[in-house]
């Protein structure tokens, strides 16, 4: 029993070296880390109760012992769940752990066979982390490195299978082993599996968890504080990878570089706070208005760029005149005061070889001239 008990111990200290690490992202707000963090302390709790439980009743080094290591597999498919937004089946977590206990009840108080308890905790085991690698796999950005998310994948399958496998194992009794005091190479190999299971898991979220806020900072750097739409840099880099894009697949591009008209005015007139909010205004229609492939972007304090990938200059008029009637129509509102506003725009194709800054300067131009021709319309450079 000292080699296992040796092996119980350790897993139990990375349990809670992992709930350590655990903490300090805490404070971040992404849904799932207090769960998480439940399901390492309940984990490493469990396992040094059995690593203790020759010294303990039974109602604790068995019973409670291997409730705890249940719950925290339990706890672990809820932060996955919490993670990515979805619904925590509570209802089937609470007639797995019911199952469970009640398991474990009979085959030590009734029936004692040592056995049917590992089988029965293998098969619930086995099918909790086959859900978390499920959930993972289905619903992982696929807009992100895939890393993280697969890891996790490969954890919780590696855990599920383990355990199934440890479940055939015991029913078929391959492995004539009575208790954790007998120990035998195939005894340490699942257990190994077994204790493994939530440390892996728990490095595996913490891994997601960096993601997601790497993904959330470089949201920030890429979105204008103000708009939301893109941020001038990001707008431009984008622009860059869509034209290089469009070279090497020979399809065609168009943008529009619009301004609003008597910002200054509105700014002069109503104060700032009202001149930001109709900043806003625009920059939420814009994105509801246009189609997604589409890419909006804050160029200047009142200018804004619109790129329209794999777009003919006619397809782009009609969707850059269907935003202007929809600015036009909808006014802004910002405590008392309400105010109607429009825009000018310059419409350009690009040509095909010229840079992304040569494109935008003979759409500054077409700009230019829809001020000059009055304001409140789009002009288009052929």
């Amino acid at each position: 029993m000292v080699g296992v008990t040796t092996l119980f111990i350790v897993m139990g200290a990375a349990s809670l070296l992992m709930l350590g690490v655990l903490g300090s992202l805490a404070r971040s707000g992404i849904p799932g880390v207090h769960a998480c963090i439940l399901a390492a302390f309940t984990t490493a709790t469990g396992i040094l109760l059995i690593a203790a439980q020759p010294l303990l009743p039974p109602i604790v080094g068995v019973i409670i012992a291997n409730m705890l290591m249940g719950v925290g597999m339990v706890l672990y498919l809820a932060a996955v769940r919490q993670f990515f937004d979805l619904r925590v089946p509570k209802a089937a977590s609470a007639v797995a752990l019911a199952v469970q206990l009640a398991g474990l009840a009979v085959f030590w108080y009734v029936w004692r066979d040592f056995t049917a308890r590992v089988v029965l905790v293998s098969v619930i085991y086995s099918m909790l982390a086959a859900a978390v690698g499920i959930t993972v796999l289905r619903h992982r950005p696929y807009s992100r490195p895939a890393y993280p998310y697969m890891f996790t994948v490969g954890v919780a399958m590696f855990v599920a299978v383990g355990y199934a496998v440890r479940a055939v194992v015991y029913l078929l009794r391959i492995d004539a082993v009575g208790s954790l005091a007998e120990t035998s190479p195939v005894q340490i190999a699942f257990l190994i599996v077994g204790i493994m299971a939530l440390p892996g898991l728990t490095l595996a979220m913490i891994l997601m968890l960096h993601d997601r806020m790497l993904a959330e900072r470089e949201t920030e750097v890429n979105t204008d504080y103000l708009t939301g739409v893109l941020s001038r840099k990001a707008w431009w880099l984008m622009a860059e990878k869509v034209l290089a894009l469009a070279a090497h697949n020979d399809r065609p591009v168009s943008l529009l570089i619009l301004d609003i008209d008597h910002f200054k005015q509105i700014n002069d007139t109503y104060g700032h706070l009202l001149g930001d909010a109709v900043l806003q205004h625009f920059g939420a229609l814009a994105v509801a208005t246009l189609p997604d492939e589409n890419i909006v972007g804050r160029i200047g304090g009142e200018e804004f760029a619109v790129l329209f990938p794999d777009t003919r200059i006619d397809a782009a008029l009609l969707a850059s005149e269907g935003l202007s009637r929809v600015v036009r129509g909808s006014a802004c509102s910002h405590g008392e005061w309400s105010v109607r506003y429009a825009f000018s725009g310059g419409l350009v194709e690009w040509d095909g070889q010229e840079s992304a800054q040569a494109m935008a300067q003979r759409a500054d131009r077409a700009l230019y001239a829809a001020k000059d021709g009055g304001r409140d319309r789009i002009v288009t450079s052929r």
